[in-house]
Formats: C-alpha cells, sequence, structure tokens
C-alpha cells in the first residue's frame, strides 16, 4: 500500500517539475514564434502535446487517489456454517415382490398414487391352489372316517379284552411327547425375546420394526469402549525386558492427560524402524475413563522404559448381535448410539403364533395326560390280557390318527399359501415405480424380497426390499411423511455439530431455502483415501413442499452458531497480527499505514467466511483502508494513461489537438 502513495507523491513531484520548466519553455517559445513563423504549426502541435500529458498526469493522480475504496464499519448478522453436497431421500422406501407364481389379476392403482397401509395392491390368479384346498378338505374327509372306524373297532376290543400293558405305555409316550411339545412352545415364547450378548454402545441397526427375519440375522453392531487396547512401539532390547502383567502409563498425544494400563502381550515380530533401529510392538489394555476413543493416538512408559513412538487406541470388543430366532420384529428398544448391557432385551418378536402353539400344546398334554389315566383305570379293572389281535387294532388307530393329522396339516399349509395371493401395501405412501400390471404372469424366482428403510413393517402378503436390490420388484412405494439427508461431517467439525442444530437446504431446481434440523451423529466414522475420517449426520428436513424430490441434489449447511446485528468487517481487510487501517491521524511514529490512515488492534469473534465479527478496536461508521483496485504496479498504469491518450488524439472528441496552423 505505500507503493501507490509513493506513486502518488512522485506524480505530483513531477507535476511541479513540469509547472516550473513550463514557464522557461513558453518565454522561450513565444521569442522563436516571433522570429520564426514557419514553425509556429509545429509548436502548436507540440505545445497541446504536452497539455494533454499534463491534464493525464493529474488524472491518473486523482484515479489512485480514488482506487483506496472506502468500507464502513457496520452491523450485520454472521452465521458459522458446515458445508456438504448431499440426496434427499424418502423416510422409508419398500419394494414389493411377490411370494407366488401366476397372472395378475387385478392392480387397482398408477404411478403417483397415494396408497394407505393395508391397501390392495395386486390380486394374482388363485384357482390352483384353491383347488388343491377343495382336493385337501376331500382327503380330510375321508381319513376323518377311516380314523373314526379304527376308534370304533378299537373301542369294541377293549370292551372285550380290556387295555392292555402296551395302552398304558403308549399313552405315557404321547404325555411325554405332548410336554416336550408344551416345553419347546415355551423355549420359543422365551426366544421371542431377543438380548444382547455384549455390553457397549450401538453403532449400527440393519433391522426395523415390522421386519420378517430368519434365525441368524444380523441385529445391530456394538462395540464395547469401556476397554481399550493400544500397540506401542519399543526398542527391540526394551522391550525385551518389558514382561506382561506389569503396570504402564500412557500419555494422550490430544491433550497430555495420562491413563494407566496393564501390559497384555509383547509382540514376537521384530520390525525395522528408522535408521539401523528395530523395534517391537506391546500391547497394553487400559480401562476407559470416558475420554479416549477409538483412534486416539499416545506414548507409553513401562517403569522406566520408554517407547519410541506413539501407538493407536483400538476398541478392545467389536462384534454384532445377531437374532437366535426368526419372526415378525414386534417392539425395538435400541436405537443408534445407545448403550446397551450384556443380557439386556433389544428387541421382541411376534408372540402371536407362538401363543398359539403354546395354547394347543397345553390342550394336548392334557388330553394325553386323560388319556393315560384312562388306560390305567381299564388296565386295573380288566382281568384280560392284549391279544396279538389287539394290539393291530391299536395300531390301526394310531395310522389312521396320523394320516387325519397329516391331512389337516397340508389344508393348512394351503390356507396359508393362498394368502400370498392377494399383496397388499405394507406402509403407506406414494407409489413411484409399477413394474408389473394387470394381465402379467408372475413367474418362478421373483420372491426375493426385504426392505430398505429406517423403519416400517411388512404385510403377510409380501417381504420387503431395498428397491435398489430388487430388480424384481413389482411396484415401489416412498413414504414421504418425512424427507431426510444425510451429510459426512470430517472429524475436525463433527465435534461442532449437536442434535437439534437448524440447517438450510437449498437446490438448483428451486430457489426456495428449506429448513432441516440435525436429527443423529453416528459414531460409525469412514476414512476416506486423505486420511481424514468422516461422520454421517443426519438430517430431519421440516418444511419441505412438492418441489422438492427425493434423488434431487442438495447443498445443506449446518448452523454451528449465530449472532446477530454484531460489528463486522471484511475479513479481506484483517491484516496480519489482527489489524486493520481506520481512517485518521496517526499516533505513532512508525506506524506503516497509508497517509491519512493509523493502524488499529482489534479483537474478532465468529465469521463467515466472508465477515468476520469484531469486539473492539472499531466503531460503527469508521472508515476502514482497502487495497482493492491498486493492485498494478505504476508502469501498468502509465501503459493504460499512453493508450487512451493516443485514442484521444486520433479523433476523440474534446481532448486531443485539433488540426491547423497557426
Amino acid at each position: 500500500m505505500n507503493k501507490f502513495i509513493l506513486v502518488r507523491n512522485k506524480i505530483k513531484d513531477f507535476t511541479f517539475f513540469i509547472g516550473g520548466k513550463l514557464k522557461i519553455f513558453f518565454a522561450a517559445l513565444w521569442k522563436l514564434m516571433k522570429n520564426h513563423k514557419i514553425w509556429s504549426a509545429v509548436i502548436c502541435i507540440v505545445l497541446a502535446l504536452v497539455l494533454f500529458i499534463g491534464i493525464s498526469t493529474v488524472r491518473l493522480g486523482k484515479k489512485l487517489e480514488d482506487s483506496n475504496l472506502l468500507i464502513k464499519v457496520e452491523k450485520r448478522d454472521i452465521e458459522e456454517k458446515i458445508n456438504d453436497s448431499t440426496v434427499v431421500e424418502p423416510n422409508n422406501e419398500y419394494s414389493i415382490t411377490a411370494n407366488v407364481t401366476g397372472e395378475i389379476l387385478d392392480d387397482p392403482f398408477e404411478e403417483g398414487d397415494t396408497v394407505q397401509k393395508g391397501d390392495l395392491m395386486y390380486t394374482i390368479d388363485a384357482s390352483t391352489i384353491e383347488n388343491s384346498i377343495q382336493s385337501a378338505d376331500i382327503a380330510i374327509a375321508k381319513a376323518k372316517k377311516n380314523y373314526d372306524d379304527a376308534i370304533n373297532e378299537n373301542s369294541k376290543t377293549v370292551r372285550d379284552t380290556a387295555t392292555s400293558a402296551s395302552s398304558v405305555e403308549n399313552a405315557r409316550i404321547a404325555v411325554d411327547k405332548a410336554q416336550q411339545a408344551y416345553n419347546d412352545a415355551l423355549k420359543a415364547r422365551d426366544d421371542l425375546s431377543l438380548k444382547s450378548n455384549h455390553t457397549g454402545i450401538v453403532t449400527e441397526i440393519h433391522i426395523s420394526e415390522g421386519d420378517t427375519i430368519a434365525a441368524g440375522t444380523k441385529i445391530a453392531d456394538i462395540i464395547d469402549n469401556s476397554k481399550l487396547k493400544i500397540k506401542v512401539p519399543f526398542n527391540t532390547a526394551d522391550a525385551d525386558n518389558v514382561h506382561v502383567g506389569e503396570a504402564a502409563d500412557l500419555t494422550l498425544t490430544k491433550n497430555g492427560s495420562s491413563v494407566r494400563g496393564v501390559v497384555t502381550e509383547i509382540g514376537a515380530l521384530v520390525e525395522s524402524g528408522s535408521g539401523f533401529t528395530s523395534y517391537k510392538k506391546v500391547t497394553i489394555e487400559v480401562d476407559n475413563p470416558g475420554a479416549i476413543s477409538s483412534g486416539d493416538t499416545a506414548t507409553a512408559m513401562v517403569g522406566d522404559i520408554a517407547c519410541n513412538d506413539a501407538g493407536t487406541f483400538e476398541n478392545l470388543t467389536e462384534d454384532s448381535i445377531t437374532a437366535s430366532s426368526g419372526g415378525k420384529i414386534s417392539s425395538l428398544y435400541i436405537s443408534e448410539n445407545s448403550h446397551v448391557y450384556n443380557g439386556e432385551k433389544i428387541a421382541m418378536l411376534d408372540s402371536d403364533s407362538v401363543e398359539s402353539q403354546i395354547s394347543s400344546a397345553l390342550l394336548s398334554l392334557n388330553d394325553a395326560n386323560q388319556a393315560l389315566e384312562r388306560a390305567k383305570i381299564q388296565q386295573n379293572t380288566s382281568n384280560a390280557t392284549t391279544s396279538l389281535g389287539d394290539d393291530k387294532l391299536n395300531s390301526a388307530v394310531k395310522t389312521a390318527k396320523m394320516t387325519y393329522d397329516d391331512a389337516v396339516l397340508s389344508k393348512e399349509k394351503l390356507l396359508k399359501q393362498l394368502e400370498d395371493y392377494t399383496i397388499k401395501a405394507p406402509i403407506s405412501g406414494t407409489v413411484v415405480t409399477k413394474n408389473k400390471k394387470k394381465g402379467d404372469n408372475l413367474g418362478s424366482g421373483s420372491s426375493s424380497t426385504s426392505s430398505y428403510s429406517s423403519s416400517g413393517s411388512s404385510s403377510s402378503s409380501s417381504q420387503l426390499t431395498s428397491a435398489s436390490a430388487s430388480s424384481s420388484a413389482m411396484a415401489v412405494i416412498y413414504d414421504m411423511s418425512e424427507l431426510k439427508c444425510t451429510l459426512n461431517v470430517d472429524e475436525l467439525d463433527v465435534k461442532n455439530v449437536k442434535t437439534g442444530q437448524k440447517v438450510t437446504i437449498t437446490t438448483d431446481v428451486t430457489d426456495k431455502e428449506y429448513t432441516g434440523v440435525v436429527e443423529n451423529i453416528s459414531v460409525n466414522g469412514t476414512a476416506g483415501s486423505n486420511g481424514v475420517t468422516t461422520y454421517p449426520v443426519k438430517v430431519n428436513i421440516i418444511d419441505f413442499d412438492d418441489a422438492l424430490l427425493p434423488g434431487m441434489n442438495v447443498e445443506a449447511n449446518i448452523i454451528i452458531s449465530s449472532v446477530h446485528n454484531v460489528l463486522a468487517i471484511p475479513v479481506s481487510n484483517l491484516n496480519r497480527g489482527n489489524t486493520v487501517y481506520v481512517k485518521g491521524d496517526k499516533t505513532e511514529e512508525n506506524d506503516k499505514a497509508p497517509e491519512g490512515y493509523k493502524t488499529v488492534s482489534v479483537t474478532t469473534g465468529s465469521s463467515d467466511g466472508e465477515y468476520i465479527q469484531v469486539f473492539s478496536g472499531v466503531e460503527e461508521g469508521e472508515i476502514l483502508y482497502s487495497t482493492a483496485g491498486t493492485g498494478n504496479s505504476m508502469e501498468e498504469m502509465m501503459q493504460q494513461s499512453h493508450e487512451r491518450m493516443k485514442d484521444s488524439a486520433g479523433g476523440g472528441s474534446g481532448g486531443g489537438p485539433g488540426g491547423g496552423g497557426m
């Protein structure tokens, strides 16, 4: 900036110098013109050019004066933001697929329709299975008659010969089987309660309420950060003097705090270090006081032996919770980032079918006990022995009963399958894709489905899946009762993000600015190729309209802090050392501020990248010095002035010398 003051002063000196010389020049010129009229025309042209140069020089000096833009200290609002580009997501997304084959008879919906949970989506031709059900009814009736005939024949024999010892034994076996069936049903009810087999923090949940799962399905991922381990390199000679079980003192790199641990392993592998050194890694376990996170680094001392470099903390336990039983998830008691204990109930499966099994098993057990008692009474009151023919009659009854039970079970399975021929909407939402219509035939292999969503439930007629994972989806439904988006925030900024913070969302599709709120901050970070870990931050968009649709690209800004109506200056006006140039008289002899300005120290606060808050040092309305527009050298400015002069001399209006002699 001082360069331009020097330029301006040189131009002034040049102007004064030219003024003095012109006086002498004009006096000599007048004398020459009186005596040599032939030079009069030439001299007039030269005089005009000299005058034009003088005027251009004055104009250039004025431009240098005006190039110092005046910046006023004013009040404004400032918001600190974290920015990321992301994509709008629906609240839930479901794909409907069929568990059966056949022709579609009805599809009373179209793409874009709004459907409610339970609405009819597809009706599939069930004539084949209906015929099978009729055949099953005939088989049941026949088996029932055979069974009744066997009972009557057996009863006649019993009246004649009494109950044999084998009858009692058979009744006792039946009691044992019924008891086992009842015990199995009770255990199945206990298995409906899914429990955690670890203590720790839930990092990710893989199922939602309403999902139908199989045994072995992954429920959630869990980490136990109550204990951490760290592998620290020690020089080989020093490591040989360290022993398992010794106490170790760790110093955290991030804040210098100390924590005590225990040596649990001495690495056998000798690794090469810098120069000609070698080292072994020593594993140390610590109880986490709560201030240590996976990825933090620390140095270690074992007694008076120091490590030669820092190590990185790791979670001692990282595992997944899996389901021991299958069924429909009726309740989910955990959320991401929640803390669970070993043996704690985390989810509950639907118990309706199991309760029915328990009731049925109990009735069967009571019937078996009563039958056993009757057999015992008959055996005690009868003096006759059971003949071989009697045994055959009892066997015939058992065979007929088994045949009848199998026929009934077959019909129940057919009736259950019949439900799959009517597909209903599993959720309320908007149909975004319709791939199958009335008249289409569903082939085999179209029944693999599940759901991509944070929550939701399936109907009895369909299973749920991610649209992207199911190429055989008959239709896709978006639950757009809420819209969301996910931001990836790096590890340096995530500490400033809190649930409930305001988020501004914009898109090129619409001029409207939408508002969102931080809903969840995941602790499950992802390391990038640049070595920086990012953490997913879920945002709930609270004021969306019909113009904002899932899949749209948006810019999201998390407002981490905001101040209103505060003194602020452009960031570009802030000099190194937190100083600015304020219009006024200098108070210090060595002040290097431009002429007419003084250097002032300021205290600053929040910044939005363009403006920065000022707490002290300047007052509202004060004028600041700006270097905007003064980046050209003196040579460049003189060249520009010379070109403008040539343009004017070539015929420009008012300013160039005119023709004519004197």
